[in-house]
């Protein structure tokens, strides 16, 4: 458990000394989703004494973004140019390998940041709901892993498609998981939080639906949009309740 725990911070975040994740490192993700919210959870709470809230939300989201290495925006990025245009099946993979940005990732990147910032500077600083949303994120991309198939023959998260004779109640695990995360999600805005959860899986399923029905499965870069597009609308949905 220890190695898949570290795996799984290693590839979600800048920490873990580059450990390789094993195929079961994905019941863990959630690991590295409470391990980003505690330390940007830190600087929530901290930015939230500043004269501008404004401000102080956009330093949480600058934190977000360096402690995860900017990995799920890129793949927004790639997401976005290659799932929104439109574009043959082929040519929608070259569209998410290459290293330039189109129009529509930049749209997106742009919009998932300026969104979060703003609803970071709305909300009151709140490390348990910041720990939900980022858990549930990163269990949802477990998740889309278990149901969906992989739509490619090789990349960065090949590995999670491999056997590895992963027990029933590891698998349970990731459930109980999920059922914790909307539970901190609720504890901390209420009924609203039953809101915030259910945002979370219909962008979830939206996202998966569209890759499943152009590319054939996920990838890379659609588990990376995954984590953004949930993480920014559950914070955005909860921004607009509190008010």
């Amino acid at each position: 458990m220890r190695d898949d725990i570290l795996g799984a911070v290693s590839f979600l975040t800048i920490f873990g000394g580059g450990r390789s994740p094993r195929n079961s490192s994905k019941y863990w993700f959630s690991c590295a989703g409470v391990f980003i919210a505690l330390i940007s959870g830190l600087v929530w709470q901290l930015a939230g004494h500043t004269s501008s809230r404004l401000l102080g939300g956009a330093l949480v989201v600058v934190v977000v973004v360096i402690v995860t290495g900017a990995i799920h925006f890129d793949g927004l990025a790639d997401a976005a140019d290659g799932l929104l245009a439109h574009l043959e099946t082929e040519r929608r993979f070259k569209v998410m390998s290459s290293p330039e940005v189109g129009t529509f990732g930049i749209v997106a990147v742009v919009a998932a940041l300026g969104l979060m910032t703003i609803a970071f500077s709305v909300l009151e600083p709140n490390v348990v709901l910041l720990i939900g949303v980022f858990s549930l994120s990163r269990e949802l991309s477990a998740l889309m892993i278990e149901v969906m198939p992989y739509a490619k023959s090789e990349g960065i998260v090949s590995v999670f498609n491999t056997s590895s004779g992963v027990l029933v109640k590891a698998k349970l695990i990731l459930g109980a998981e999920m059922i914790v995360s909307c539970a901190l999600i609720v504890i901390s805005l209420g009924t609203k939080g039953l809101v915030v959860a259910v945002v979370m899986f219909a962008v979830q399923a939206v996202i998966a639906l569209r890759a499943k029905f152009l590319i054939g499965g996920y990838t890379g870069d659609v588990l990376g949009a995954s984590i953004v597009a949930t993480e920014t609308l559950a914070l955005v949905a909860g921004a607009l309740m509190q008010r």
